[in-house]
């Protein structure tokens, strides 16, 4: 028989486990198990170093991503800064020092000398051609009351008619011209602001308002003062024409006997020279300045951008004399109100 080692007294020993396997030993299952378990391994061991690989382009790439965006920020913040400069730049080249509150006082200006040109007139009109001419000019309104004759016009309609005349030229003429009176450029820059408002750029406003400060520093003087100085006088001599005809034989009688600076032509000289300088301060705005167009005979008087000669509240427009003038939003906001006849007289 065997003779069985006894143990020291301390106890039994724990065998010791030895990692190394010999294959040798294993059965043919076991041997294939194992290399099985040797390619799962392996194929793990690639597996960590292809995600460990694609951490680190993950990394570099996320990093490069980073730089690229804060260059793009930065280019971005530049680029603002830039844009910024340049239209505080041209901003503060303002064709002129008005702003609008001087702008509508200039208007009120423009207004009243209009309106006491015309009170220096009241009663002077040949009633019969004065009819004529307005009637004339206006067929669309329902100036003669068909009812009543003789047909012809009341001087104070007369009056009021001849106002709204000579506001029509200026705002043909002067205020719905694309920049400035006499200009060649003027149908050139109507297109490219029209381009630029279509494709929302905000450089049609700069490119007025540099347009107009050109035009500011040139009407004393050169080319430019001589086409626009051209061009008033052609709008005087229609506005005195019309004058003329209307309350003839007396304006050109007056003219003749007095001395300049009393003669009608000189006073719608004037008139038409405060129009011109007006809207190359009206040009050089930050909001643009237009007219609203009144309905004659249908619209609603509307007292937010209308006033009657007469202070009436409500009824129907029977004309208008001067056009509404408004422009901007409810920060920079301007409303010149329109002048109407309400009604009757």
């Amino acid at each position: 028989m065997e003779t069985r080692h006894s143990h020291s007294i301390d106890g039994p020993q724990p065998e010791k486990w030895d990692s190394r396997i010999d294959t040798k030993s294993l059965s043919p299952e076991a041997d294939e198990v194992m290399r099985e378990l040797e390619q799962v391994n392996a194929s793990i061991a690639r597996v960590k170093q292809d995600v460990a690989v694609q951490a680190e382009k993950k990394k570099t790439l996320q990093s490069k991503l980073e730089e690229a965006r804060r260059l793009f920020q930065a280019r971005e913040v530049e680029y603002t800064q830039v844009e910024h400069n340049f239209f505080e730049h041209t901003r503060v080249i303002r064709a002129t020092d008005d702003d609008l509150s001087t702008i509508r006082d200039s208007f009120k200006l423009l207004k009243y000398s209009i309106t006491r040109m015309i009170m220096t007139l009241n009663k002077k009109a040949d009633r019969d051609k004065a009819t004529e001419k307005l009637v004339a000019a206006w067929p669309h309104l329902s100036l003669l009351d068909p009812t009543t004759t003789p047909q012809a016009l009341e001087p104070k309609y007369i009056n009021l008619l001849v106002e709204k005349r000579i506001h029509e030229h200026l705002v043909q003429s002067v205020f719905r011209c694309p920049l400035y009176p006499g200009l060649s450029v003027n149908e050139a820059y109507a297109s490219l602001n029209e381009w630029l408002v279509a494709h929302e750029s905000r450089f049609n406003v700069r490119l007025r308002q540099q347009l107009a400060s050109i035009v500011a520093k040139n009407r004393k003087e050169g080319v430019m003062y001589e086409a626009g100085h051209a061009e008033k006088k052609k709008i005087a001599d229609r506005i005195y024409n019309d004058l003329a005809d209307i309350y003839a034989p007396f304006v050109r009688e007056n003219d003749a006997a007095v001395e300049e600076e009393k003669r009608y032509s000189h006073k719608i000289a004037d008139i038409v020279d405060k129009a011109m300088q007006l809207v190359v301060a009206i040009r050089g705005q930050e909001v643009d300045i237009a007219t609203l167009e009144i309905e004659e005979g249908k619209q609603a008087f509307d007292e937010e951008t209308m006033v009657d000669v007469k202070g009436k509240t409500a009824g129907t427009v029977l004309f208008c004399i001067c056009p509404v003038f408004v422009g901007g939003d409810g920060e920079h906001g301007f409303l010149e109100k329109g002048k109407v006849v309400v009604g009757g007289v």
